[in-house]
């Protein structure tokens, strides 16, 4: 049985909320920025393989490393502004970093779907409706 595009998106969606979760996991970690910058990156080019877009083609390798410098910069922010808290800044740290791999698996999840060679399995059902 060969994969379909809502294959694919089970399999991105499980794939953006275990990264998520391992960067509210770790992300109260001091320098954690930097790692989870090269997880959001390892996160993006898993969700193309995973709709069959070859990551390493120009457009698509683009994608990828706007993808990283916006993850860092934003890594970089969170980090710098509430990271120098103890306790409740690094719980917010947390929390900050998780909702931005959700948001960056969200966005390449709807990039690499559109761009996917896979079929789509959906039934479609026409309907004719009277106009008496």
């Amino acid at each position: 049985m060969s994969k379909s595009l809502q294959d694919a998106d089970r399999e991105a969606r499980r794939l953006v909320n275990n990264w998520t979760t391992g960067a509210a996991l770790t992300g109260w970690i001091p320098g954690s920025a930097f790692f989870l910058t090269a997880a959001d990156t390892a996160m993006i080019h898993q969700v193309a393989s995973v709709y069959g877009v070859n990551a390493f083609d120009m457009e698509h390798l683009l994608s990828i490393l706007s993808g990283a410098v916006g993850s860092a910069i934003a890594g970089g922010v969170i980090a710098e502004v509430v990271g120098i808290v103890p306790l409740v800044g690094w719980a917010v740290k947390s929390a900050a970093m998780a909702a931005k791999a959700k948001v960056i698996g969200d966005a390449v999840m709807r990039y690499f779907r559109e761009r996917s060679p896979l079929p789509d399995t959906r039934l479609l059902i026409d309907v004719d409706v009277d106009d008496d």
